[in-house]
C-alpha cells in the first residue's frame, strides 16, 4: 500500500495496483491504451467530450471542441503512466 493525497485526504491508504483513475472510461477496464484511445475516440469524439488523437508517430494531442482550451500534447510514454498501462513492447 502507499499514502495517497488525492480526493480522500492526506494520509489515506491506496493499493499499489491500483490503476490511475481514466477519465471518461464509464467504468470499463481496458487492457491497452490502444483500447482505452480507441473507446474514447468511438464514444467522446461524437458527444464533444475529450479524446486523443495521434499526431505523429507516439505522439498525441487531446481533442477538444472548446476553442479556448489549451492545446494538450503528450507522447505515448507520458499517457501509459497517466493511466496506468504497462509500456508498450
Amino acid at each position: 500500500m502507499r499514502q495517497g493525497h488525492g480526493s480522500e485526504g492526506e494520509g489515506s491508504l491506496q493499493q499499489e495496483d491500483t490503476p490511475p483513475q481514466r477519465p471518461w472510461a464509464r467504468g470499463h477496464d481496458f487492457a491497452t491504451l490502444d483500447a482505452y484511445l480507441a473507446y474514447l475516440e468511438q464514444y467522446n469524439g461524437p458527444i464533444d467530450l475529450p479524446w486523443w488523437r495521434e499526431v505523429s508517430p507516439g505522439v498525441y494531442e487531446k481533442m477538444v471542441r472548446m476553442p479556448e482550451a489549451k492545446r494538450e500534447i503528450a507522447t505515448r510514454a507520458e499517457l501509459e503512466r497517466r493511466w496506468g498501462f504497462a509500456p508498450a513492447r
